[in-house]
């Protein structure tokens, strides 16, 4: 999720654009828990993880979501890469551990957000279908998502998980980690990034003080639950736990309808 450079290097070319994932590094840049601690796959079974194929095997890249029992939400940084080649992902399942454990599913179909914008984050939302039903059981669960209009109050508290460092640039986790923050006000956590990016009514901002929490890089695509509903999907931030800068997610319910479309061709 988090990157803080003001000049990336993306395939060549030179962007200069703030706090927004490497894609062509999704393992090293994508978001992670800070401050957070260790939970048990049981109490937050809609967590799941997506590898990609790798030199020596299988690679922990981004966070994901289950949502029904063939798909899961994820961000689109997570999957632009991969629409032609979704053979080259997997989703892994019902574990507490990054690299071990759980049920491993493979990648059928891949829907990126058609007007996701890698300059800006906007639309960092994709839908992947696996290539047959997950098997559901108390590790592993789909959870509802927030209805279009959804009231998700400033103050309101809310659950970030991932298998991600633990900080910024830092370490990753081998174990599932979790952390209590709280959604910020739309307008302050605008002001906050004002002169670095613009944060879009499609984004929510969420934080949490003394000490600071916050997802960073590695949890990219993985889900924040606020009273039993996920309300937004890890996207991006500037660097991680800083106080001056909330970690800021796509807005589920901003995709409600657009969800439901993509499920429709789960069966196709």
């Amino acid at each position: 999720m988090w990157i803080a450079h003001r000049y990336l290097i993306l395939f060549g070319l030179i962007a200069t654009v703030s706090s927004v994932p490497l894609e062509n590094t999704i393992e090293e840049s994508s978001a992670r828990i800070v401050n957070g601690f260790a939970v048990d796959i049981s109490e937050v079974p809609y967590q799941a993880a997506l590898r990609r194929r790798a030199v020596s095997g299988w690679a922990h890249m981004c966070g994901a979501v289950i949502i029904t029992v063939r798909a899961v939400l994820t961000a689109a940084h997570c999957g632009n890469l991969y629409v032609t080649e979704p053979s080259s992902l997997r989703l892994v399942v019902g574990t507490s551990y990054r690299l071990s454990g759980g049920s491993t599913y493979d990648i059928n179909r891949i829907h990126v957000h058609e007007a996701y914008s890698a300059t800006t984050l906007e639309n960092d939302i994709a839908v992947f279908i696996t290539s047959k039903k997950i098997s559901f059981s108390k590790n592993v669960q789909s959870v509802h998502f927030a209805p279009p209009n959804h009231n998700l109050q400033t103050g309101a508290e809310a659950l970030v998980s991932g298998f991600g460092t633990t900080s910024y640039e830092g370490s990753a986790s081998s174990v599932l980690l979790a952390a209590h923050v709280k959604i910020v006000e739309q307008t302050a956590c605008a002001r906050a990034y004002l002169r670095i990016a613009t944060i879009t009514s499609s984004m929510l901002c969420a934080n949490a003080t003394q000490p600071a929490r916050d997802a960073c890089q590695g949890d990219s695509g993985g889900p924040l639950v606020s009273n039993n509903l996920l309300v937004g999907v890890v996207s991006w931030g500037e660097g991680c736990a800083e106080l001056s800068y909330p970690g800021v997610y796509t807005r589920v319910s901003s995709y409600y309808s657009w969800i439901h479309d993509k499920l429709a061709t789960t069966w196709d």
